[in-house]
Formats: structure tokens, sequence, C-alpha cells
């Protein structure tokens, strides 16, 4: 396997370690959050899978778009390393964009929901 197929398959195995942490974290508090504010389960089941959806592409869409050009085929281990970790950058820029927006729009969703309610 060449050297940029190695640096490739190492960060799309981390984007969906790191996609699988981030839901496994979030998703019982978000959970209950949605459930509590809309009482309605399948909005809480939509927003619950658009939110692994989106951070999911977000992950792999910049784990795709790593070029891991400046790789030969006799790079030390330590190259490989600075190469995933480089791709890492984007992935947890991308994943943390899209959770500032979707905490935004949960917020407003609660503050919308809740002045309704009695």
């Amino acid at each position: 396997m060449s050297p940029r197929g190695i640096a490739f398959l190492a960060s799309f195995l981390l984007v969906l370690v790191i996609v699988f942490l981030t839901d496994r974290f979030l998703r019982p508090g978000l959970r209950h959050l949605l459930e509590e504010v809309t009482a309605l389960p399948a909005a809480t089941e939509f927003y619950l899978r658009a939110f692994v959806t989106v951070i999911f592409f977000i992950g792999a869409a910049a784990a795709l778009g790593s070029t891991h050009s400046d790789l030969k085929p006799e790079s030390h281990f330590m190259e490989y390393v600075w190469s995933v970790a480089d791709d890492m950058k984007d992935v947890l820029q991308g994943i943390f964009g899209v959770l500032l927006g979707y905490v935004a729009m949960i917020t407003i969703l609660l503050a919308a929901l809740r002045r309704r309610q009695p």
C-alpha cells in the first residue's frame, strides 16, 4: 500500500472514531433536551439524525479532501503522524463549526418553545 493510502486510511478511521465518540457523548443529553422541549418523538428523531448525518458528512468531506501529497515511499513514521494530524485539524474545525451552529439552532428552538409552554 502506498504512503498516501496508509495516511488516508488512518485519517478516515480517525474521522469515524471522532464522529462516533461525538455522537455517543452528546446523544443522551440532546435526546432528553429535545424530548422535554418539543414533546414530539418525530422531531426528536429528526434532529438527532440530522445531527449525526451532518457531523459524519463534514468529517468525511475533510478526510476525503486530504491529499497527503508530501509523503514519499521512504517517509519516516513521524511524517505520517504529522500528515494525519494536519487532516484531523480540518476535521475537528469542521465538526466544531457544525456543533456551534447546532447549539445556536437548538438554543433558538428552546427559547421559542419555552415561552409558549405554561
